[in-house]
């Protein structure tokens, strides 16, 4: 069973699954199609990853992928504690350019949900971080696109600064979002 905390942003969900506790140790949900259905989530989800980051203050994203591959994502992190941001990278969105972000971690079996049109990334808040990613797409390393991190039009209050950040090398010259000439619609 999953709670959803109350929406920030259209399009973003904040799920807290269920946790059944044994004498041994817990259980919890991380997808049912059934039960993500009766909350209004009915992507299919087909490739699962593994993040991992081996310290703290790495930053993977802002990215996004467009059609015909672009992804609803649902991030669990497995271990540790992550800071989250998700964008809208859809034009014709009254909340374009907005974000949606907070903290997430393994001991609160939170999850975020962003349908496809948002840009998601994310920055580990401790050493050895795992993050699985659920995504409704295959990879498409032609559609991938990203969005700066530190945009400051995007005002998110990322757990860094930026020079001690992270990055992968994928992320490091991304356009700003005003400057990103491949946005959803």
């Amino acid at each position: 069973m999953f709670q959803i905390a109350p929406p920030i942003l259209p399009g973003c969900l904040l799920l807290r699954a269920s946790t059944l506790m044994r004498g041994e140790g817990w259980s919890s949900p991380v997808y049912s199609e059934r039960q993500m259905g009766e909350i209004g989530i009915h992507d299919r989800f087909i490739d699962d990853c593994i993040h991992y980051a081996d310290k703290a203050g790495t930053v993977r994203g802002l990215r996004y992928q467009l059609a015909p591959a672009s992804q609803a994502l649902l991030l669990r992190v497995l271990r540790g504690r992550i800071y989250f941001a998700a964008v809208d990278v859809r034009r014709s969105s009254e909340t374009f350019g907005k974000s949606f972000e907070g903290a997430i971690s393994y001991m609160g079996a939170e999850q975020l949900y962003a349908m496809p049109g948002f840009a998601v990334g994310w920055c580990s808040l401790e050493p050895a971080v795992e993050v699985l990613v659920k995504a409704s797409a295959a990879p498409d390393a032609d559609l991938e696109r990203g969005i700066n991190w530190r945009d400051p039009a995007l005002a998110i209050q990322w757990p860094v600064r930026p020079a001690e950040a992270i990055l992968t090398p994928q992320d490091i010259d991304q356009p700003m979002l005003a400057d990103q000439p491949d946005l959803l619609d």
